[in-house]
């Protein structure tokens, strides 16, 4: 037979716990030609906390589900399905439903595109202060935001005249 992608339920906040479940129970059972792989759709998601504190999480594409590459016979869908905080196999009630190759090849698509997200709290035409003296004393206008190098523009008002300035993340905050 040949091995096809599947779709599990699992419990919230699980999915990495389950994933280790998975290989622990293959190899316990001795089902490494039917359990092939268990893949957690994540991506990197980087926040940018005050002072240039940049701190990177994985978050889950697809919360509560994931990815199991495995051969359907009688034993190995029995031993994933009483897997621990397993769920179900998504699509049918007695006969798991396998993921077709259109959809597989979109979720690879979707995380090469959301490889590394940025969540910043800024966004253009927003009132800013600046924290670091001379500036801090008023508010101007976000004009530009970078994300590859982790800076903004500001639009500040020096001698009577529209003067942008480039400051990093954490030498802003928002109104």
């Amino acid at each position: 037979m040949e091995a096809r992608w599947y779709v599990i339920q699992v419990i919230s906040w699980t999915e990495e716990n389950v994933k280790q479940s998975l290989f622990q129970r293959r190899e316990s059972f001795s089902l490494q030609d039917y359990i092939l792989d268990v893949f957690v759709p994540t991506h990197d998601v980087v926040s940018v906390r005050a002072w240039w504190a940049k701190v990177k999480r994985r978050k889950n594409i697809f919360p509560w589900y994931i990815l199991i590459q495995m051969v359907v016979t009688n034993e190995s869908w029995y031993i994933v399905r009483n897997t621990p905080n397993v769920t179900w196999f998504l699509g049918a009630w007695n006969v798991p439903v396998p993921v077709s190759w259109e959809e597989l090849e979109k979720l690879k698509w979707t995380l090469a595109k959301n490889s590394e997200t940025f969540l910043t709290k800024f966004n253009v035409w927003d009132i800013a202060s600046i924290v670091k003296w001379p500036f801090e004393w008023n508010q101007w206008v976000i004009t530009e935001i970078n994300d590859k190098k982790w800076t903004l523009k500001l639009n500040i008002n020096l001698l009577w005249r529209d003067t942008p300035l480039e400051l990093d993340y954490g030498q802003v905050k928002v109104k």
